[in-house]
């Protein structure tokens, strides 16, 4: 039987979905509980710095103080690890460009009501 099991039935999918992965890498490693270096091997086996790695970190850190609470082994990953996000380079728009856009808007035809 599968050590590490996640019977989810609520709505947040995509965490979900990451803590099902977790707990898979978790099982290939028969880890007895869990460690700040595995945490950080799975979040961060995406290639290139990517910026849902902190994210998937701050699932295993929720959950590992879950299991803190309820006096089972684990370690939690402390926060400031990796960086929450990445910011992409912000881009202005020419004169030229805000211009044909306005153009574009206002060629467009009004959608029907229903």
């Amino acid at each position: 039987m599968n050590m590490w099991h996640l019977d989810v039935d609520y709505n947040f999918t995509q965490p979900a979905r990451d803590l099902e992965g977790w707990l898979t890498f978790m099982d290939q490693y028969d880890s007895p509980f869990i460690t700040t270096k595995l945490a950080l091997e799975w979040a961060t086996q995406s290639a290139g710095k990517n910026a849902s790695w902190a994210i998937k970190l701050a699932y295993v850190r929720g959950f590992s103080r879950h299991l803190q609470a309820m006096g089972i082994r684990t370690e939690v990953p402390p926060v400031g690890l990796l960086p929450y996000s990445v910011y992409a380079k912000p881009y202005i728009y020419s004169d030229i460009e805000i211009q044909a856009l306005l153009k574009a808007a206002l060629a467009l035809k009004p959608r029907k009501q229903i």
